[in-house]
């Protein structure tokens, strides 16, 4: 983990620009291990009750491929209320992202806040900055080139008209491969599928905006933001229909364009940027320069000093409204993002020494979460954050049981309320529920031959129980299988 580093704030960082978003006071500060809380009190299920609802639950999930997955739904306090192949390690998919959902809640709090910063080593004068300007990343999934723009807004207004050195990026927060190894090669072209690092922006993508011309001309190609690290090949000609493709290089941030616009089809197109740091070094140069600010330096990564005066602070909005949009949207990126900095932040609970925040020190703090909460973790193997690599595992007991777990935690409530309600929003929203809508939440996986739910179900008379549906067979009819788990979903919340 980087040294604790010394600022020196600058009265131009405390004017209303900074000050609006300097709305926490400790953001690193991680909370201490506390006890588990007692589980709401609602009648126990008898063995009467566990009959029939087994009887009931044996017809839906008998169906189709549903009758040889792993199930585990169990109670409050993490007890077996119906089990199938629980304890056999499967490919999760998305529901992964509850792991570090809970990991991030328990290691970080869910008010932490990520921060970004511009710093110098010496304050300026008389409108120059002597030396390099470095811009300093925390790990922050939500930033944007927008709150880049503002901040190079605020090194405007200061009066800065020259900066004698570089622009210098400083991700030493993280470490490892920017890219997961352990992800297909064919998803590595998608947004879905950006690299890690402590310094990214726009979720570790660059927009294309295409704007169509007259049938048979050039549509044109807009980089946003503008960057000179970022090379535009190729051509697209506006035509009566998109048939379009845009390849990056394997090794630096070349893309070729090939094929047609249709005409009046203006729109946006997405794509992952690599070696990151110095790609935001290069956006916050040209946004620099675009403010007739010059830099006699070009933009490079490294460290920053220890002793900084800060030109620009950053919040991000409190890690309870990351992890909603995470959870909704099934957002790779966020979740990537937050293993690393479980991982780099691991120290703070005493799971590993200080490390730089990779998927393996991520891994480690999830790992001692679960003994904390005293969830197993039968074959548990964490490969990413994100639930996209094909080889994670995890056994639906472990998944259901740290469910169950964490919602004893204080924390537990804001971990329910950032999940989306099934049949109502988010990735959840097409299932068709009846008894369970609005009270079931869930996160949804789906990657090739999996198809997995996992989450909560409020039922009418025995509280809130947690479940882990993971489905792994080639062969299974998504739809049958969807079918099935709402019909349990339905069952266990009118039960």
């Amino acid at each position: 983990m980087r040294a604790v580093r010394v600022f020196i704030v600058l009265a131009l960082a405390l004017g209303s620009g900074c000050a609006r978003q300097s709305v926490a006071a400790a953001p690193h500060a991680a909370p201490r291990a506390v006890p588990l809380v007692s589980a709401p009190k609602a009648p126990a299920w008898s063995a009467a009750d566990l009959r029939r609802l087994r009887a009931r639950l044996a017809g839906p999930l008998g169906r189709s491929a549903l009758a040889t997955s792993g199930i585990a739904i169990v109670d409050s306090q993490g007890r077996s209320l119906f089990v199938r192949r629980e304890h056999t390690a499967a490919v999760p998919a998305s529901t992964f992202k509850l792991l570090v959902a809970v990991t991030a809640l328990q290691t970080l709090g869910p008010d932490y806040r990520f921060e970004t910063r511009l710093e110098s080593l010496d304050v300026p004068h008389n409108g120059t900055l002597d030396g390099d300007i470095y811009l300093v990343g925390d790990g922050d999934p939500s930033l944007t080139a927008d709150n880049l723009r503002g901040g190079v807004g605020v090194v405007a207004r200061s009066g800065i008209t020259d900066i004698t050195g570089a622009v210098v990026a400083d991700a030493t927060l993280f470490g490892g491969h920017e890219i997961n190894p352990a992800w297909e090669p064919d998803d590595l072209q998608y947004d879905y599928a950006a690299g890690t690092s402590a310094l990214s922006l726009d979720e570790g993508t660059v927009e294309f905006h295409l704007v169509p011309a007259s049938v048979g001309a050039p549509a044109r190609i807009d980089v946003r933001p503008p960057s000179q690290a970022v090379n535009v090949r190729g051509g697209v000609l506006t035509g009566y229909s998109t048939t379009l493709s845009i390849d990056r290089a394997a090794d630096r941030n070349d893309f070729s364009f090939a094929g047609g616009l249709a005409v009046n089809a203006e729109q946006s197109f997405y794509r992952p940027v690599i070696n990151q740091p110095l790609y935001v070094a290069g956006v916050a140069r040209s946004m620099l320069l675009a403010r007739d600010i010059t830099v006699e330096g070009r933009a490079r990564t490294g460290v920053a000093p220890v002793v900084a005066t800060v030109l620009w602070r950053h919040y991000s909005a409190p890690l309870k409204s990351l992890l909603s949009h995470m959870l909704f949207e099934s957002d790779n990126h966020y979740a990537e993002q937050l293993l690393r900095t479980v991982g780099a932040h691991g120290a703070t609970i005493g799971a590993q020494p200080s490390a730089p925040g990779t998927e393996r020190s991520g891994s480690l703090v999830e790992r001692s979460v679960f003994e904390r909460l005293g969830a197993p973790t039968d074959g548990l193997r964490v490969v990413d954050g994100s639930g996209l690599a094909p080889s994670d595992r995890v056994a639906p007991i472990d998944l259901a049981t740290l469910l169950a777990r964490a919602n004893l935690d204080p924390t537990g409530d804001v971990l329910f309320h950032d999940l989306p309600r099934v049949g109502i929003e988010g990735t959840v929203r097409r299932h068709d529920v009846t008894t369970a809508l609005g009270r079931a939440r869930a996160k949804s996986g789906h990657i090739s031959n999996v198809d997995a739910l996992a989450g909560y179900v409020d039922t009418r008379r025995h509280g809130r129980v947690a479940f882990a549906i993971l489905v792994n067979d080639s062969r299974a009819d998504d739809g049958v299988v969807d079918d099935g788990i709402d019909s349990t979903l339905d069952i266990l919340a009118g039960s």
